[in-house]
């Protein structure tokens, strides 16, 4: 198993879970279909899924009569707690520790390849809301740091 420790804060516990859980369906994924096929199959899965998430956000936003494109709400409906990452102390659009990459990190180049699959899900989240994402660097890519620059659509 993971550097998964059992007195880490449980949303860290649930994010490591997940990403190690996706890393081995997408490790299985790409074993039994071929690197191509395999990382197409993901890449759809993970488009799906993003699209999922959209979709209860943006239906709590319009129970809560929130403005369904504005980056505001996408902070109000997040489904997914920001605790457990670590920021930059002088730029918040600095991601310094990612859960979810240090678990994809254990298995090694293939662990981040896959992950950072997985980390193609933001832009649909980001862009559902009004935002368009540019990452220059990506942990997942083997960057020290994730950078999220964020404009208006």
């Amino acid at each position: 198993m993971s550097n998964l420790k059992s007195n880490e804060e449980p949303a860290v516990k649930f994010a490591k879970l997940m990403a190690e859980l996706y890393y081995f369906m997408a490790q299985e994924m790409v074993e039994r279909m071929g690197e191509e096929n395999g990382k197409d199959a993901i890449l759809s899965a993970v488009k799906k899924f993003g699209k999922a998430r959209v979709d209860a956000m943006k239906a709590e936003a319009k129970e809560k009569g929130l403005d369904l494109n504005n980056p505001r709400t996408y902070a109000a409906v997040r489904d997914m707690p920001s605790n457990g990452w670590k920021y930059s102390d002088n730029d918040q659009s600095e991601i310094t520790y990612c859960p979810m990459g240090d678990i994809w990190s254990q298995y090694g180049k293939a662990g981040m390849e896959l992950g950072h699959l997985y980390c193609e899900i933001d832009h649909i989240l980001f862009e559902a809301f009004g935002m368009k994402l540019e990452r220059p660097y990506c942990i997942a890519k083997g960057d020290k740091i994730c950078k999220f620059n964020l404009k208006m659509l």
